[in-house]
């Protein structure tokens, strides 16, 4: 393919596990997802990317429908090219959520009633039609950015228990998983990718349960899951319990001993004794907190005993109440425990600005495989546009764009967007069109330099 992009480049790492006509149709509609300012339906890619478009449009309709796509293969790729841009010694932290993609009609395959996140605060619960999505991805700090980053991997739909009798399309996946089952599901995927290498998982509270906890510690049943660890919230009333003593006489030997002090019960202790320190907080900042730890057996029946360290914060400013975080990885100080679990938000924020800047609620499609496909290859175009402009960009800063009343000091999603799209223009200008395509209604005179100045579009008479 003609081309000069460095954007395509990237893009490239998929080329060797898809056919050639696959990938130049792809490639496509990526650089028309990136142009396009509206909704990212394969009309809208393909009118924004319009002088690329060498076949009929129903081909590019076809790619997420009928197309041969390895997504788990090309997650892997994605998964591979984000490690370039980590020290090979270091944890990789991978930061698992969900996230609702509001979707409406009887005919799309999938959609069910979920919790809205948005719409819901803490004393009422809105629901709303769409697809629930379950992303893995990995987090990590870039110089170039004040907070950390997330690269979204994996996404998975979550399909409720009861189909929902509105819709008329079919169920997408027979089988009902919960979301940590899908979470271990992903984390089994990706550490294998990896081998050798150490792994910490971080999750809100709806992953911090005994199952993914035990399977994710140095004593997990899985032998490739013992290089992971779990970073999450904690009950305020959850118990732990000592060592167990010694075995004496017959009997089941006990798989815990006393039951020891709940972090509600240490919090309300006028003699505990608390550290005051400053960490990372959310927004890139610091913020000075009281902390007190703990070590004990998490233990449920049916479960077994897992070893945990849990931190108490308690914050000296603002109105939000104590917290717990625990972990599996009992080397882990409170303090890094506590930052760990902050760098948990920055998946939130690639969800909005996927929203925001790449149109995630936009589709339109309603065929299974359209549906299965569509959000994870928008979420991984994401982590396309970050590893690119951290890969090629050379002066980051050049790139912040500001306004009289509105100064920004560092980079955001926003101008690393603007510079793929820069870069995507360069390609068209330094290409030479092809005669018989849509792209000869683009020219300038055959004697002339190309320049932006050049360019022209015919509209019709």
């Amino acid at each position: 393919m003609d081309t000069v992009s460095t954007l395509l480049g990237v893009f490239a790492s998929w080329a060797p596990v898809l056919t050639e006509p696959t990938f130049a149709n792809l490639a496509v509609l990526l650089r028309g997802a990136v142009l396009a300012t509206g909704p990212r339906t394969v009309t809208g890619c393909l009118a924004a990317a319009w002088p690329l478009v060498r076949k009929h449009w129903s081909v590019y309709e076809n790619v997420a429908r009928r197309a041969r796509l390895p997504m788990l293969v090309m997650a892997r790729g994605l998964f591979l090219l984000v490690l370039t841009l980590l020290p090979g010694n270091a944890v990789i932290e991978l930061v698992v959520d969900e996230t609702l993609v509001r979707r409406y009609g009887p005919w799309v395959v999938g959609v069910g009633m979920h919790r809205d996140a948005v719409r819901s605060s803490q004393r009422r619960v809105e629901v709303s039609p769409g697809h629930k999505w379950v992303t893995l991805g990995v987090v990590m700090r870039l110089s170039f950015l004040r907070c950390p980053v997330a690269f979204p991997l994996l996404s998975v739909a979550y399909s409720t228990r009861k189909h929902a009798r509105r819709n008329h399309a079919k169920r997408l996946y027979r089988k009902h998983r919960t979301v940590c089952e899908l979470a271990l599901l992903m984390v089994r995927w990706v550490v294998r990718w990896a081998p050798g290498r150490q792994f910490r998982l971080l999750g809100d509270g709806s992953y911090g349960t005994h199952e993914l906890a035990n399977a994710l510690c140095p004593t997990s049943l899985y032998a490739a899951l013992r290089r992971a660890s779990l970073v999450s919230r904690f009950p305020l009333d959850g118990a732990t319990y000592a060592a167990p003593s010694p075995r004496s006489g017959r009997g089941r030997p006990a798989v815990k001993g006393a039951k020891l002090s709940s972090p509600r019960e240490v919090a309300a202790d006028p003699a505990t004794a608390w550290r005051q320190v400053w960490v990372a907080w959310y927004g890139g900042t610091r913020r000075e907190v009281r902390l007190c730890s703990g070590t004990g057996l998490w233990y449920r029946p049916g479960c077994g005993v897992t070893p945990v360290r849990w931190v108490l914060v308690r914050q000296l400013a603002g109105k939000r109440g104590d917290e717990v975080f625990f972990t599996t990885d009992l080397e882990m100080t409170p303090e890094a425990i506590v930052e760990t679990f902050v760098r948990r938000w920055s998946l939130e924020t690639a969800f909005e600005e996927t929203r925001a800047h790449l149109g995630l609620e936009g589709l339109r499609n309603r065929s299974a495989n359209a549906v299965r496909r569509s959000v994870p290859l928008l979420l991984a175009l994401y982590s396309l546009i970050v590893v690119w402009f951290a890969r090629h960009v050379q002066v980051p800063g050049a790139w912040v764009r500001s306004w009289p009343w509105y100064r920004k000091q560092h980079v955001t999603f926003s101008d690393m967007l603007a510079a793929a799209r820069h870069d995507i223009l360069d390609e068209r200008i330094s290409s030479r069109p092809v005669a018989g395509t849509a792209e000869s209604e683009i020219g300038t005179p055959a004697t002339a330099e190309p320049c932006v100045t050049d360019f022209a579009i015919r509209l019709p008479a």
